[in-house]
């Protein structure tokens, strides 16, 4: 079975499947009056379970104003169809921002499925 085909379970994956061997990673890059948004500290909340992901040893490799949403690393508590997770950016101690981005996956890797995620 491939990626693309459809499991008859939809939110089960087939336990032998082969993929690809790269971590991929979904990013986000606030704008506030049109210039990088950047933030002391940030977090992703997955609505569905609590567990808060911080993924900042893939941050050290972007750009500044540019944050991880979600990895490979996490997939596995992602439903198929989508799980909502909450980013919530602060600066100087104070919450700037809360946005909601769903990412569901493949069985092999996330998938952006609704929000402001970067190209």
């Amino acid at each position: 079975q491939s990626c693309g085909e459809q499991s008859p379970q939809p939110e089960i994956c087939a336990p032998n499947l082969l993929c690809t061997e790269e971590l991929r990673f979904l990013t986000f890059s606030p704008q506030l009056h049109d210039e990088p948004l950047i933030l002391d500290n940030y977090y992703v909340r997955n609505t569905d379970n609590g567990n808060i992901y911080d993924e900042n040893s893939i941050d050290q490799l972007l750009k500044e104003g540019t944050y991880v949403i979600a990895s490979d690393l996490v997939k596995d508590e992602l439903k198929k169809s989508g799980t909502t997770l909450r980013f919530v950016g602060a600066k100087d101690g104070q919450v700037m921002l809360e946005q909601d981005f769903v990412v569901g996956h493949d069985c092999c890797h996330i998938l952006p499925l609704e929000g402001s995620f970067d190209e």
